[in-house]
């Protein structure tokens, strides 16, 4: 039977970012729940918000649709990150496999932003 691994000093409350060694209590995964449970909220209001502004200023339609746009897939950017990083273990990997994950996700990303530029009628020529 195969035994897990433990990393001398490797605590579920312990995680380097940007250097430095940060401990939080109640454990860092907790913590990454807890913010992606209040993105979630925060994606879920701000949508219903510019819902209601969209439908009670038509002629700013299109830009109040370009801003919830760019929010909504800017917190959705963040969410995944945050899985990925955390959950995901990316942050134990080496460098090249973050970069093997985050050039698709910047090229896919500048597709969308593209796409969304267009006009739904469509350019006249």
């Amino acid at each position: 039977m195969a035994e897990a691994t433990h990393h001398e000093g490797h605590h579920s409350n312990t995680v380097r970012l940007l250097g430095r060694e940060i401990t939080v209590e109640g454990g860092v995964y907790t913590v990454v729940f807890v913010g992606l449970a209040i993105l979630t909220v925060i994606e879920v209001l701000s949508a219903e918000y510019l819902k209601g502004a969209i439908h009670d200023a038509p002629s700013a339609a299109a830009t109040l649709q370009a801003i919830k746009a760019v929010l909504l897939l800017g917190i959705a950017i963040i969410k995944a990150g945050l899985v990925i990083w955390f959950y995901m273990h990316l942050r134990d990997e080496k460098p090249l496999l973050a970069v093997v994950l985050l050039l698709p996700l910047l090229i896919a990303t500048l597709s969308i932003m593209y796409l969304l530029a267009i006009p739904p009628g469509g350019y006249a020529v």
